[in-house]
């Protein structure tokens, strides 16, 4: 049995977004090649209302964000998947997914579509477990698709401690999760 689960935010999480907002796009644009020569954000941690540290900050379930206990305890699991690049400012990596699967089965997921046909949002998701196999850490072929991570990885996170990481099970063998 294979569950598949997203990152999540959970209540009073510590954010870390970019200095320049306008560079939130650069985030959504992840399509899982590498950042290789890419020059990274300047990044600051979100100041406003209590905030709880993570060692996972928030900045969103497309771009998951590591502080350093996170990358020592995750980093040689983490390698098959993608890469962990340091970002400026704020001293967090992002978990840059190059792993893309493509195993949405969009026939029992709930997609809302564009007038063009394109997917704006999924609101229930079923995948193709054959084509997931044993992967860890995936993002779908698509625009600013979420980082998904199965529960060999959620297991991981909790063994090593981590504080302040949520995930969310979205999809359980064949079963979409209501």
């Amino acid at each position: 049995m294979t569950t598949i689960h997203q990152f999540a935010v959970s209540e009073g999480q510590e954010w870390v977004l970019p200095v320049d907002d306008e560079t939130h796009e650069e985030f959504f644009g992840l399509d899982g090649r590498s950042l290789e020569g890419w020059q990274p954000p300047l990044m600051r941690r979100v100041e406003e209302g209590e905030r709880l540290y993570s060692d996972f900050p928030w900045l969103g379930e497309h771009a998951p964000l590591l502080r350093q206990p996170a990358v020592d305890a995750l980093a040689a699991a983490l390698r098959p998947y993608g890469e962990l690049v340091a970002l400026r400012g704020e001293k967090v990596w992002l978990l840059n997914v190059t792993n893309v699967i493509d195993a949405l089965d969009e026939a029992r997921s709930q997609i809302v579509r564009f007038e063009d046909g394109d997917i704006l949002a999924i609101e229930r998701y079923a995948f193709d477990a054959e084509k997931i196999g044993t992967a860890e850490v995936f993002k779908l072929p698509m625009r600013a698709s979420p980082v998904f991570v199965n529960e060999v990885f959620v297991e991981r996170v909790r063994k090593a401690g981590l504080h302040n990481v949520s995930f969310e099970p979205l999809w359980t063998s064949g079963t979409a999760i209501a």
